[in-house]
């Protein structure tokens, strides 16, 4: 009794109801001829006019409509129709709507939120060879960034400079106490350690015998 008095105040208070379902019907036969001849344009101004005058559309509607926005390069349309595509109960329907979002990820160079996408669609469908072959091929491509390096190895690495520091302070400070200026002794301390790095380089004919070709 409820439902049919909702009913008739709802034909009262939307005249253009009748109207409305015989204008939609003529658009989605547009629609549907301009999408068999692959005149995308045309049929978008038709979905458009759908649009206008229902909220109600079919997910088969939109997901063709989708794919139009699609084919004309026009992402963002085709990206929110996709997204609303998604909701629909149809499985291959739902899986189809989620690998092209994964591809429209891929053209903005979202390798993660593309493979989230494609998985997402296997799941919907594991029948979706597509969307597997998708997964699959970015999974292979895909190269997550290097994380950064965590602050114990900058800790440890500032550590290591410190006490290279220090050790330099300390033989300094050798030099130092026999009055020698800081300039100076750096020097001489690079003069030893090249000095001992020569005399710890083996002769280039030591342990050879030299045998003479005469």
């Amino acid at each position: 009794m409820y439902q049919f008095i909702y009913q008739i105040l709802f034909l009262i208070i939307n005249p253009q109801y009748f109207t409305n379902i015989e204008q939609k019907n003529i658009f989605k036969e547009e629609f549907n001829q301009y999408q068999k001849s692959k005149n995308y344009g045309k049929a978008i101004e038709s979905f458009e006019k759908i649009e206008n005058i229902s909220r109600l559309i079919e997910p088969e509607l939109r997901l063709d409509a989708a794919n139009a926005y699609y084919i004309l390069k026009d992402t963002l349309s085709a990206r929110l129709n996709y997204e609303l595509a998604v909701e629909t109960p149809d499985i291959k329907l739902s899986a189809h709507a989620l690998n092209q979002l994964g591809n429209l990820a891929i053209l903005r160079r979202d390798s993660a939120l593309a493979l989230t996408f494609f998985k997402s669609a296997i799941q919907k469908n594991v029948n979706s060879q597509e969307a597997r072959f998708n997964y699959e091929l970015i999974a292979r491509l895909y190269k997550p960034k290097s994380p950064p390096p965590s602050s114990k190895n900058q800790e440890e690495q500032q550590n290591q400079k410190i006490e290279a520091s220090d050790k330099k302070e300390d033989e300094l400070d050798e030099y130092k106490s026999d009055n020698i200026s800081k300039e100076k002794a750096l020097q001489l301390l690079e003069d030893l350690r090249y000095s001992e790095s020569k005399i710890l380089i083996p002769n280039k004919n030591s342990g050879k015998k030299i045998e003479k070709d005469w």
